[in-house]
């Protein structure tokens, strides 16, 4: 059950794309024709290129259908008693505050550091990284801010940190320690949250990004924080971090300094905070 969910999501994507994308060829198809394009050729051109303009719509589409499913998911399958749902209000104090969007933009930093790390020590994964983020059409349109900057958190932070996590807690229920039990169950989620990104680098990066937001699940005892911190983390990587670090050389001391930097802000903050025991 800890990885059905991620199945269901891998199969919702393709499932989603797909079918989407057959609708925009048959209509571009049809347009094609009444546009008087016979050549067999240029329809498949025109149909190609109709279909690559339409990839973030999809991506779009699969976050709003995963967002009314896994919602569902979480709220009426994952036993009794059911999730209840709790007021912001009540979770996001001054300090929690402080903690979700200060720790996603130091999650955030720390991920930057570690890709561009990657991509000195790898070049050829990551180039083959960045041309497969090309071709997803990924990029700064109102679309993919909607998509990946305000959907994608809340949606994904149901599906790893609500249900896969629910689940990976019962792997490790009846555990003594209950530090080792969560740890356990945190990573199980984030390796899903991980996979579910499709490719080596992104996946890499996420489990760890996965860690954090699962802290923060354990944490507070809600799924809000997370989505707070998932949100200041994409929202950082679209806007802020190419801003800040314009100036800044793109040598390996600096990719150092990037990485340690976000790794000292985001322990730091999970030290201030430790308020609780670590439990499921």
């Amino acid at each position: 059950m800890t990885i059905l969910p991620l199945l269901v999501s891998l199969a919702a994507q393709l499932l989603v794309s797909f079918a989407f994308m057959a609708v925009i060829g048959i209509i571009a198809g049809v347009q094609a024709g009444m546009e008087g394009i016979t050549d067999a050729w240029e329809i498949t051109e025109y149909v190609s290129e109709a279909v690559m303009d339409s990839v973030t719509v999809s991506i779009l589409l699969y976050h709003l259908a995963a967002l009314a499913g896994f919602g569902l998911w979480y709220y009426f399958g994952t036993g009794k008693p059911r999730p209840k749902p709790v007021s912001p209000r009540k979770v996001f104090t001054g300090k929690c505050l402080i903690v979700s969007l200060v720790g996603g933009f130091g999650m955030c930093v720390a991920a930057s550091g570690l890709l561009s790390l990657a991509e000195v020590a790898a070049p050829d994964i990551v180039a083959k990284y960045e041309e497969l983020m090309e071709i997803a059409g990924l990029g700064t349109d109102p679309i993919t801010i909607i998509a990946s900057v305000l959907i994608a958190p809340i949606g994904e932070e149901i599906l790893c940190r609500g249900v896969i996590f629910h689940y990976a807690g019962k792997v490790v229920e009846g555990m003594r320690s209950r530090k080792a039990a969560f740890w356990i169950a945190n990573s199980l989620q984030a390796l899903m949250f991980g996979i579910m990104h499709g490719n080596l680098v992104q996946g890499s990066y996420a489990f760890l990004l996965g860690l954090g937001l699962g802290w923060l699940r354990m944490r507070y005892r809600s799924l809000y924080p997370g989505m707070l911190a998932h949100f200041a983390i994409n929202f950082s990587s679209t806007f802020l971090l190419g801003f800040l670090f314009m100036g800044a050389p793109q040598t390996l001391p600096t990719y150092v300094l990037m990485l340690a930097a976000g790794i000292f802000v985001t322990v730091g903050l999970m030290w201030w905070d430790q308020d609780r025991e670590a439990s499921l």
